[in-house]
């Protein structure tokens, strides 16, 4: 067999697959980040929960995505929370606590990417904890008492905590107030003249 045609149909081969694996080359010199998971301490007694946090870097920030449910009959408008980074050796490296607006209807669960400061570059090897502080609805303010404590001691394996909740009234929002349209005006009956 002539090895001149092979040869030839080998080198015509790799010439048409080069500009295939290029951009393969170029995602695999670039890989992106993936997300870490966070842990989250949830607070029965607070109306909001957060399901599946997720901590991820995009560009030169921090994204927290997450979904929040609301467990209340109050609409919520905010939260406060509190990001907490623990070393292998179980020390607490940061502390971060910050708000967030977060409209969420009652009874009902939203999508959010939150954006927490986080002015450190994170070590691959610890572990992220996230707690909220503090739930503020249109009426009501809930506040976790001491939640840096038992963030801290959740972070520690102390999982039989019962944290204790505040609540307050919201004096600082406006109240929330629904407006009826009127449909129909009845008409006002003369008044009767007495003789």
């Amino acid at each position: 067999m002539k090895k001149g045609p092979v040869v030839a149909l080998i080198i015509l081969c790799l010439w048409l697959a080069a500009p295939m694996s290029v951009p393969r080359l170029a995602c695999a010199a670039s890989p992106q980040e993936r997300p870490r998971p966070v842990l989250f301490f949830d607070v029965l007694d607070l109306p909001a929960r957060i399901d599946e946090p997720k901590l991820l870097k995009k560009a030169n920030q921090y994204v927290l995505s997450c979904a929040v449910a609301n467990r209340s009959g109050e609409q919520l408008v905010g939260l406060r929370l509190t990001l907490m980074v623990v070393e292998s050796s179980g020390k607490v490296r940061t502390r971060i606590s910050w708000n967030e607006a977060a409209e969420v209807p009652a009874y009902s669960i939203k999508e959010f990417e939150f954006h927490p400061i986080v002015k450190d570059e994170l070590n691959k090897s610890a572990t992220l904890f996230l707690g909220i502080d503090e739930v503020i609805g249109h009426e009501t303010v809930w506040r976790t008492v001491d939640a840096d404590k038992l963030l801290r001691a959740y972070a520690r394996g102390q999982h039989d905590l019962i944290p204790k909740v505040q609540t307050l009234i919201n004096k600082f929002d406006p109240p929330h107030i629904i407006a009826i349209p009127i449909t129909q005006k009845k008409p006002i009956p003369p008044q009767e003249k007495k003789q």
